[in-house]
């Protein structure tokens, strides 16, 4: 991760050289949609080709799943903000790359309930043993990203298409329980289990696959 944001800060400062050559100037104003959710970006034109963008997106995503024949019904609530700077390969060509770094608000909620005696950790527990689970997993709070992606102008209009990768961090898991039991220490240690299971198995959210549709209005 730290190789990333090298690599964005020297982007920047490549980008820099062309601007004491001209004025910087708007270049659009935009909507976009994608696996990061619905959000806006404007952008600044910084040379025939490097262009900075400032991002925002958000969204709720519901989800059930079940481990160790607990359910949970949660949300995937997305949120973050940021700056990309893309490097155009053609001043006039539609390919460009970008890296950037965003406030990274993402995270995971679920609610738990077991259905009868169930098996969490080698331990068996009863539903009044389980309670009612609150599980919450939360990412890196300043992260980067790279991608790559084209623009094609179609008079005032530009559409846009953009892939990449956003590189949140290993998710943190805390586990608690409104049960009256939860403070034994064989129920302690099965949900400390249960907690690293779930942990492990949403340990891909690390590196987020992103894949955007833009619609840009050109000044």
């Amino acid at each position: 991760m730290h190789h990333l944001f090298i690599a964005t800060a020297l982007l920047g400062a490549i980008a820099l050289a062309p601007v004491s050559a001209q004025a910087v100037e708007p270049d659009f104003v935009g909507v976009r949609a994608g696996t990061l959710g619905a959000g806006a970006e404007f952008g600044l034109k910084l040379s025939p080709h490097f262009t900075v963008r400032a991002i925002a997106h958000g969204a709720n995503f519901g989800y059930d799943d079940t481990s160790d024949n607990i359910r949970y019904d949660g949300d995937l609530k997305l949120a973050s903000y940021g700056a990309q700077l893309d490097y155009r390969f053609s001043g006039k060509g539609p390919l460009y790359v970008t890296a950037g770094v965003y406030k990274n608000d993402n995270k995971i909620v679920a609610t738990g309930r077991a259905n009868g005696t169930v098996m969490v950790g080698g331990v068996a527990l009863t539903e009044g043993q389980v309670g009612t689970l609150n599980g919450r997993a939360t990412f890196d709070d300043t992260v980067p990203y790279l991608g790559i992606g084209a623009r094609w102008p179609v008079g005032v209009v530009e559409i846009n298409l953009e892939a990449g990768a956003y590189f949140q961090g290993r998710p943190r898991v805390t586990l608690t329980s409104d049960s009256i039991y939860a403070n034994l220490p064989e129920v302690q240690a099965a949900l400390e289990s249960e907690r690293r299971d779930l942990e492990d198995d949403i340990k891909d959210f690390k590196t987020y696959p992103v894949a955007e549709l833009g619609l840009r209005y050109k000044f």
